[in-house]
C-alpha cells in the first residue's frame, strides 16, 4: 500500500493489484483512506491463490515491499529493494503460476555461479520465500543453498588496543573507538547514541536505538532486538573522553562520525601503525574476550553486549570458553584434592 498527500490536501492510497495496476482510494481523512485500502488489500489476500497467477514474481516482490515497508526496518527494506533490482532478474519475469521449487533452485545456482556470496544467496532466498508465503502459500521449497565459508574471527590483542587508544586520543574517533572496544557497542549503536541517553550523573549509557542506512539515507531505528536494548556502565575513562565533546542538545548524536567512516578511519590507523587488519566490529569481539579472560560470568556478558542468548558467544569464542573450562577444572581438581580428599587419604 502506498499513501500520498495530494496538493488539494486530500489523501490517496494505492494498492497494487498486478501488472503495474493499482486500485486507488482517496479522501480527506487519512485514517479512513488507510482503512478502506487495508480492507481491500485484506480481501485480496483472502481470495484463492489463482487470483495472483498472472502476477510475476517481480511484481509480487514490489507489492510485498510496499505492504511491509511500514513495519520492516529501513535496512531490511533497503536490502529487499536491492535484491529486486539486482538479483534473480530472469526468475522475476516468471508468473507466479509457473514458479516451482526447481526454478528457484536454478535461479539460486545461477546467482552463485555469477559470484554471489553464500550470505547474499541466503538473503535472496529468504526474501523470495517470504513473498511466496504471502502470494503462493501452498508452494513448499527445499532449496539447497551454498554453504558459507566461516572466516576465522579476528580478535584485537591488548597491546594493539593500547596503540589505537593513543592514536585516536583527542580526535573525533576517540569516543567511538572506546565505546566499541570497552563498552562492546555495535557501530550502529554508537552512531545512534544521543546525549539524552548518556547519564553523566549516574554513569550509565542507555542503548535503545541504532543509526542505520535506509533507502533515503541514514535513519534512526529501535534497538536491534529486545536484548539489544540495555543499560551499561559508563566507565570513568570513557566518561572523560565524552566530556571533551559534550553537547547541550539532548537529541544530538554523541558521535557525528558516520558508520562507514568508522571502518575507514580504523583501517587507516591499522595501516599506519602496521597492525593486523580487522573490522570495527571486531572491537566488540575484543571487549567480550577481555571479559571472558577476567572470568566475568557469561550471563552478564550476554546482557552487557546485547545478545539474545549465549549462542553467539559459544560459537565465536568457543576456544576461549574451552580454555576457561580447562582452567576452572584445574582449580576444581586442586580444591577437592586439598580440601576434601587430602584429609580423607590420611585416614
Amino acid at each position: 500500500m502506498i499513501i500520498d498527500r495530494l496538493p488539494s490536501g486530500s489523501y490517496r492510497a494505492r494498492v497494487l493489484i498486478g501488472n503495474n495496476k493499482y486500485k486507488t482510494f482517496s479522501g480527506k481523512d487519512k485514517k479512513d483512506v488507510q482503512l478502506r485500502a487495508a480492507e481491500f488489500e485484506a480481501g485480496l489476500l483472502s481470495v484463492s491463490e489463482n487470483a495472483y497467477d498472472s502476477m510475476t514474481l517481480g511484481e509480487a516482490m514490489k507489492k510485498y515491499i510496499d505492504s511491509k515497508s511500514s513495519i520492516l526496518s529501513p535496512s531490511t527494506v533497503k536490502g529487499y529493494v536491492s535484491i529486486s533490482e539486482h538479483c534473480v532478474l530472469d526468475l522475476q519475469k516468471t508468473k507466479l503460476k509457473d514458479i516451482t521449487p526447481e526454478r528457484i533452485q536454478i535461479a539460486i545456482n545461477d546467482e552463485t555461479a555469477q559470484g554471489r556470496g553464500a550470505k547474499t544467496c541466503k538473503n535472496v532466498h529468504c526474501f523470495i520465500s517470504a513473498v511466496l508465503k504471502m502470494y503462493k502459500p501452498d508452494l513448499h521449497l527445499n532449496t539447497r543453498l551454498p554453504q558459507r565459508v566461516k572466516n576465522e574471527i579476528s580478535i584485537p590483542q591488548e597491546e594493539e588496543i593500547k596503540k589505537l587508544v593513543e592514536y585516536f586520543k583527542g580526535t573525533n574517533m576517540e569516543v567511538p573507538f572506546m565505546l566499541g572496544a570497552f563498552c562492546g557497542m555495535r557501530a550502529s549503536e554508537i552512531t545512534g547514541l544521543v546525549w539524552k541517553n548518556v547519564d553523566l550523573k549516574n554513569n550509565r549509557i542507555r542503548i535503545c536505538q541504532a543509526y542505520v542506512r535506509g533507502n533515503d539515507g541514514y535513519v534512526m531505528k529501535g534497538a536491534k532486538s529486545v536484548a539489544g536494548e540495555r543499560s551499561i556502565k559508563l566507565f570513568p575513562f570513557v566518561k572523560t573522553a565524552l566530556m571533551e565533546h559534550l553537547n547541550d542538545d539532548p537529541d544530538a548524536r554523541v558521535s557525528e562520525v558516520q558508520n562507514e567512516t568508522l571502518h575507514k578511519r580504523l583501517t587507516k590507523a591499522l595501516v599506519e601503525l602496521s597492525l593486523p587488519h580487522y573490522r570495527f566490529h571486531d572491537l566488540r569481539h575484543y571487549c567480550v574476550s577481555a571479559m571472558l579472560s577476567q572470568n566475568v560470568p557469561k550471563n552478564y556478558i550476554i546482557d552487557f553486549v546485547g545478545h539474545a542468548d549465549g549462542t553467539m558467544i559459544d560459537r565465536v569464542y568457543g576456544h576461549i570458553m574451552q580454555n576457561k573450562k580447562d582452567s576452572v577444572e584445574d582449580v576444581m581438581e586442586e580444591y577437592f584434592e586439598k580440601s576434601v580428599m587430602k584429609s580423607v587419604m590420611k585416614k
